[in-house]
């Protein structure tokens, strides 16, 4: 169901348009897009090609007896799940199922077979920037690892993720699957310390829906597109660990970085606010640093590997930036500008797990996380794994 907008609050995005306008820079704040075609309004229909839908639907709105009638029409173009798309291209995509989450065999072989599914599910509050949404995202992961020598272990996983996102306050979705290899790669530097690192490249394209409404009550108009997208991820860490009896403290100091690019895209829908949205890229570049307590037990059917994990996080990247969007029927192509949000600098994260070894070379784990500290949102991500030696 659409969210209902007071007089007042039509009234406080209508000033800020009036001031985005009148170039008012007493305060650098961010633009939204409800305010971007509030304020570029008159100018799009003025460039409406005759007879478009466009046009009828401008006619509709300047004709209105309703003074904000422009930021009515703005509001329910719902530009806000554009940099929206963006926050859930930046969630937490290193690779969480690899086997250097399983439990480390006492026997190494040569050839191991591993795999896994995660599934993280995230919500995000509403600002006036960037659309609250509820997003689920599913990771399916296959692969072999491969000891060439004592000290190095080497990987190749096929990958897929299959995300998802419903905005709320609207009937917007957009759904994305990507398919492609991440290559891993660790070295036991010494008995207590492990240089971890993976690099991945995935293909695949996203289903974008807008839906939007009009001020004059008609049917609201389902807008769509289907873009191509990849995504590139690498990242490396330092593990140490520091045994005591059946227990060890366990630290890392790593950094992921992630860039998911979408190519540009026109709308199809008709409702007369059809877009041309530009190509973007969403690239995020954190550190982490996370300490564990865990310990080994023998049992008779094998060794069971309990962990509790906490961490911080930091984004040295994803700064916020400015997307301009036209209207398809729009002859003089008016361009119109808004801001994607700033991310959360810092955050922490707290996780259990549990890694099973058994007999006849098989192993198995479970991970359970939750990120803290957002400011207007929170993700919980559990993964579950199985590896098999082969020899």
């Amino acid at each position: 169901m659409r969210r209902s907008e007071s007089p007042a609050a039509m009234l406080l995005i209508a000033l800020g348009a009036f001031c985005a306008t009148a170039g008012f820079t007493t305060t650098a704040r961010a633009q939204s897009g409800t305010e971007a075609m509030t304020a570029q309004f008159n100018t799009i229909c003025a460039g409406a090609a005759a007879g478009s839908a466009l046009a009828a639907r401008c006619a509709v709105v300047l004709a209105s007896p309703d003074p904000n009638a422009r930021a009515i029409a703005a509001d329910h173009n719902d530009l806000e799940e554009i940099p929206g798309a963006g926050r859930g291209n930046a969630r937490d995509a290193s690779p969480e199922m690899s086997s250097k989450n399983e439990a480390r065999s006492q026997i190494t072989p040569k050839l191991a077979l591993f795999a896994s599914v995660g599934d993280t599910r995230s919500t995000r509050g509403s600002d006036t920037i960037e659309a609250a949404f509820d997003a689920d995202a599913v990771t399916l992961t296959l692969g072999l690892d491969w000891h060439p020598a004592n000290k190095w272990q080497l990987g190749l996983a096929l990958n897929h993720d299959h995300e998802s996102q419903d905005f709320r306050g609207s009937e917007g979705t957009l759904d994305a699957n990507y398919t492609g290899a991440i290559a891993l790669a660790s070295y036991d530097a010494s008995d207590r310390f492990v240089l971890d690192g993976y690099a991945g490249w995935l293909r695949g394209g996203q289903d974008i829906r807008r839906v939007v409404s009009f001020v004059d009550g008609s049917a609201p108009v389902a807008e769509t597109a289907s873009p191509n997208a990849d995504r590139r991820l690498f990242g490396i860490a330092l593990d140490a660990s520091f045994p005591h009896g059946a227990w060890e403290w366990r630290c890392a100091v790593g950094f992921d970085a992630l860039r998911t690019a979408t190519d540009g895209y026109i709308e199809r829908g008709g409702s007369g606010f059809d877009l041309i949205v530009p190509g973007r890229a969403t690239t995020t570049d954190r550190g982490r640093i996370d300490i564990a307590l865990a310990g080994t037990f023998s049992e008779s059917w094998g060794v069971w590997q309990p962990e509790f994990r906490v961490g911080l996080r930091h984004e040295f990247g994803n700064d916020a930036r400015n997307v301009g969007v036209r209207f398809v029927d729009d002859t003089n192509g008016t361009v119109v500008s808004f801001d994607t949000g700033a991310p959360d600098r810092d955050w922490a994260q707290a996780g259990l797990s549990t890694a099973f070894t058994f007999t006849h070379g098989q192993s198995a784990f479970m991970t359970l996380g939750r990120e803290f500290g957002h400011s207007t949102s929170t993700a919980t991500m559990l993964a579950i794994g199985w590896r098999i030696e082969l020899k």
